[in-house]
């Protein structure tokens, strides 16, 4: 019988975060959300989960606050998802994402370390690696951000390493993927195919970043919140895992999917290229698979047909 764990999820009313926490509950964990709501959404809540209406920003001067939390619910298990992830405001305020994305992670996990947490994961991005030497990029390549948002989840990767030196805490970190699937916010940045889907469905026009050869791999939401479930059992010390697919896939490509199933009749409409873009990426599972037995199961054909119906 697969022990029941009291977990944590730091943005559990977002895409990735509810859909991990309805997986949680579904196997009978005891799951308590803290998210802000500045991007997550209340919809999004599960009735057997317990949520903390809070910004964790407010743990880096009050970290009583979130020890508290951990103790009181007697956590063990942290899956740290909550993070600004907008390229662009990190090109602009670069300040505001450095406070959310590293000085708040640093006060989550200096708590987890003081209130005897066992487990921690940590949703970082493949904008870590910047514009790739070599596709599809592995864990040995070489990470050079483009951007102030993978300069931010980068440093508390390393942050993470540095600490796991001197703590009996077992930590996962996993590069992400653009991830898509049902609860995917059409008005934020990023969600590419939420975006495209909306606006195709109500036959307004598509405008397209660049030329439209850019590439990347997209990974069903399903699919990574399994991966984050399979974390549960690798107790290495410190280990970075990709969650790609292994399939490059241009934005020209990705929009053809999208016709088919919504039958939208208009050519895109093509842009400039904007700073902190990175033009290819994808990256392989083969890391995730031999050490959690991961795969990514759905193609994106099948996973834009999943959104479909679910729409």
């Amino acid at each position: 019988m697969t022990k029941k764990n009291r977990i944590l999820v730091t943005g559990g009313s977002g895409f990735i975060g509810s859909t991990l926490v309805d997986l949680l509950i579904n196997e009978g964990h005891s799951v308590i959300v803290i998210d802000d709501l500045s991007t997550g959404l209340s919809s999004n809540h599960n009735e057997s989960a317990t949520y903390i209406n809070e910004d964790l920003c407010r743990y880096i001067d009050h970290p009583e606050e979130i020890i508290t939390v951990l103790q009181e619910h007697n956590i063990d298990t942290v899956y740290h998802l909550a993070a600004s992830a907008d390229v662009f405001l990190s090109i602009n305020n670069p300040e505001k994402v450095y406070k959310i994305n590293v000085l708040a992670s640093i006060a989550l996990v200096r708590a987890c370390k003081k209130t005897g947490v066992k487990k921690l994961v940590f949703a970082s991005t493949s904008a870590v690696f910047g514009e790739p030497k070599y596709l599809p990029v592995d864990e040995d390549h070489d990470t050079n951000p483009i951007s102030p948002y993978g300069l931010s989840k980068l440093g508390f990767e390393q942050y993470l390493n540095y600490f796991s030196i001197d703590t009996d805490m077992s930590i996962t970190v996993f590069r992400l993927p653009n991830v898509y699937g049902p609860r995917q916010r059409p008005d934020l940045e990023g969600g590419v195919i939420a975006i495209f889907y909306g606006l195709m469905k109500q036959s307004q026009p598509i405008h397209m970043i660049g030329d439209g050869q850019q590439t990347r791999d997209w990974v069903y939401v399903d699919d990574i919140a399994n991966a984050f479930y399979k974390a549960l059992k690798n107790h290495e010390k410190f280990n970075i895992f990709l969650l790609g697919s292994n399939t490059e896939t241009s934005l020209n490509d990705l929009f053809a999917c999208l016709v088919d199933v919504t039958g939208y009749k208009e050519n895109p409409q093509y842009g400039a290229i904007r700073a902190g873009d990175i033009k290819n990426m994808v990256m392989t599972y083969s890391k995730a698979n031999q050490s959690l037995n991961w795969t990514p199961g759905t193609t994106l054909s099948e996973g834009i047909a999943k959104l479909a119906e679910e729409n």
